[in-house]
């Protein structure tokens, strides 16, 4: 007997899975198979009705944070791209363009060709994004690509409590990639989603690495790449690491990523431990990758966007002064003398171990420049951005002998 296909949510009916928590399934299982879509094609969808998406109108989900803005603005730079539906949440006080325009100010985005942007005040957490009926059916009918790079970025939060915005937003922007006509879509996913990569991963309790955030990234990606798989939509992962300022201005969150708030680590207590690096991109070849592949005509499912040449702390230990240490020893002196109120959670599992699990080599789309990639001048830019705390705890370690 066939299994019964049902819907994980009622307003994304072309998407059918084995179970209405499906995907709790596969999360407590940590088999993806539990989590692939049947598709439930209606007069609604027109899927194969065009070999290929067309690429003139596209949506940016997220369009206001720091990757959306940067995306916007790149693509409207692109000749083939006509207009960009820029997806901004309504914040009171402040109008959309008012939003857009804060933070290309806040990370000195420039060459934007404002007359293709249309700010929208859409969201993926709300059935029909907010639109209502009508307003939705004229969007999907016009729109040929997607672009996802709404998404938390809260550790703390357990998957539950990120599951109604974005694991059911994702199904409704894939819904609507289906619906009226086909789209391209793109998702960014994260690096952290590595993380899981054996059934006994998902039994850990929840951590600030291991949390409700990077499982969340882990279910859409398999998500997305079922769908990738079986041929069923045109969508591209990216296992986007961490996204640092751009190659010209070096600008970005700052300590509100996990992996400078390392750094600040290494540089109060005077040492850094001997192992690679962390995987990054730089924002603006993230933009550029994305449209890219979006662009071709058959692009990649999946890309890696990273630095295509290795690199390990030692750069550190250059630029900053650090000592080079064993990694016990860093953790040793990190657990003893950093506040674990504040940055122990960063401790709780082994730095070194999750640099190696999730640096991967580099999937960019052929073609796309990797001149960039000079490890020493763009990091010796970062640093002089960014404001390091935490340095009375160095000046007590130098104190111990």
């Amino acid at each position: 007997m066939d299994r019964l296909l049902v819907p994980l949510t009622s307003d994304c009916p072309s998407l059918l899975f084995g179970g209405k928590f499906a995907d709790l399934e596969a999360l407590s299982s940590g088999d993806p198979e539990r989590v692939r879509p049947s598709l439930e094609t209606s007069p609604r969808g027109l899927l194969g009705a065009a070999a290929r998406p067309g690429r003139q109108v596209a949506l940016v989900f997220g369009a206001n944070g720091f990757v959306g803005a940067h995306l916007v603005a790149r693509l409207s730079r692109e000749p083939e791209v006509e207009r960009i539906y820029a997806a901004v949440r309504p914040a009171e006080g402040s109008t959309l363009w008012q939003r857009l325009e804060q933070t290309w100010g806040e990370y000195q985005v420039e060459d934007i060709a404002r007359e293709k942007i249309r700010p929208l005040a859409v969201t993926p957490t709300r059935p029909h994004f907010g639109l209502g009926r009508h307003g939705y059916r004229e969007l999907a009918a016009e729109v040929d690509q997607v672009f996802n790079c709404a998404s938390s970025t809260d550790y703390t939060a357990g998957y539950l409590q990120l599951r109604d915005d974005w694991v059911l937003g994702l199904l409704r922007v894939l819904q609507f990639c289906i619906d009226h006509r086909p789209k391209h879509f793109t998702y960014l996913g994260s690096v952290g989603a590595l993380l899981y990569a054996d059934p006994s991963d998902f039994r850990r309790p929840d951590s600030w690495w291991y949390s409700g955030y990077c499982q969340m990234k882990w279910l859409n990606g398999e998500l997305v790449r079922w769908l990738a798989r079986d041929g069923a939509l045109s969508v591209t992962l990216s296992v986007t690491p961490y996204v640092l300022g751009s190659t010209r201005v070096g600008r970005d969150p700052g300590q509100h990523y996990s992996w400078w708030r390392v750094i600040e680590v290494a540089k109060s207590i005077g040492c850094i431990w001997d192992g690679p690096g962390m995987n990054y991109c730089p924002v603006d070849v993230l933009a550029d990758a994305l449209v890219v592949n979006a662009m071709r005509n058959e692009p990649l499912a999946e890309l890696l966007p990273c630095n295509p040449v290795p690199y390990d702390n030692r750069l550190f230990s250059d630029l900053i002064g650090l000592d080079l240490v064993d990694y016990e020893v860093f953790h040793a002196r990190a657990s003893r003398l950093v506040s674990p109120r504040r940055l122990g959670a960063l401790l709780s599992s082994s730095l070194d171990e999750l640099t190696r699990t999730t640096n991967r080599t580099a999937i960019l789309p052929p073609g796309l420049d990797e001149s960039w990639c000079d490890h020493r001048q763009l990091y010796r830019m970062y640093l002089d951005n960014i404001d390091f705390r935490d340095v009375s705890v160095r000046r007590r370690f130098a104190g111990q002998g």
